[in-house]
């Protein structure tokens, strides 16, 4: 009987832990949503109503009176087309430093990860320069090629674990077979990574979409939504009902594509967990 009140007490605290952190993590999440449908004089109310009459007027705002439309279109251009040019170039990258004889081979993937870890603000300038010089300053495609070159290091290094996880001996069955090293890559290869560049996809995807300082010194009017965010910041006053309307509509599509996909998410960089 005390064993079982002792157990009962284990559930009840830890229930009561996880609620807590629950709370910490979404209490954010739910002051944007609420601050969004709130009228003006209701966001600056103190004490804050948690109870009131939901107003949609920031959202109209946004679609009405900005170009929220054309920015968001190439925020999805930008973020898609990194996502996809990282995975074409980090593939073959991955598939031969995980496969073929290279020497230095793990020193080379380690550097390659380093450039990850370069701070994009000790760079934003050089680009800056190159970019006006060569007329891709404020174009899309210039922030694309730049969001892949800093994805490309990431999504590398993953894709080398999710290859590794797969055994060396289905592609030897195969090049007994007759099979080439191309076949081999395409047909036994790219099936079986496929969870594994669904994971890696969308990190980069979501990397891209978010991205802010790059987006802020290499764009003028093709600005991306991170961007048009922060334009509700002035010297002046800072129009809370619209930024927090414009950080709904912008984190809703990566919100609720998470929930679909997300067995596909857990199960990819799952799956990458390789042992050294």
């Amino acid at each position: 009987m005390k064993k079982q009140i002792v157990k009962v007490k284990n559930i009840f605290f830890l229930l009561l832990a996880v609620l807590v952190i629950l709370c910490f993590y979404f209490f954010p999440i739910y002051w944007i949503f609420t601050t969004a449908l709130k009228p003006p004089l209701e966001t600056f109310r103190l004490p804050p109503k948690f109870f009131f009459k939901p107003m949609g007027g920031n959202f109209i705002y946004i679609f009405k009176r900005t170009d929220f439309l054309l920015l968001a279109k190439n925020s999805i251009i930008v973020a898609t087309g990194s996502m996809l040019l990282s995975i074409f170039l980090s593939l073959p990258a991955a598939y031969s430093l995980s496969r073929f004889r290279i020497k230095n081979k793990n020193n080379i993937a380690f550097m390659i990860l380093t450039l990850k870890m370069f701070p994009p603000i000790a760079v934003v300038l050089p680009f800056f320069i190159m970019y006006r010089a060569i007329g891709l300053y404020d174009t899309v495609f210039g922030l694309m090629l730049l969001y892949t070159a800093f994805n490309i290091p990431l999504a590398t290094w993953l894709l080398i674990g999710f290859i590794k996880e797969i055994p060396v001996s289905i592609e030897e069955s195969a090049l007994i077979d007759g099979a080439s090293y191309i076949q081999i890559f395409q047909r036994i290869v790219l099936p079986l990574v496929s969870v594994g560049l669904m994971a890696t996809g969308i990190l980069c995807f979501i990397m891209s979409w978010n991205e802010f300082l790059l987006a802020l010194i290499l764009t003028g009017r093709n600005q991306t939504l991170p961007v048009f965010i922060y334009s509700f910041i002035n010297f002046r006053e800072i129009k809370w009902g619209q930024l927090m309307a414009a950080a709904v509509i912008m984190t809703s599509p990566i919100i609720i594509s998470s929930i679909f996909i997300r067995k596909y998410l857990i199960r990819g960089l799952t799956f990458g967990a390789v042992k050294e």
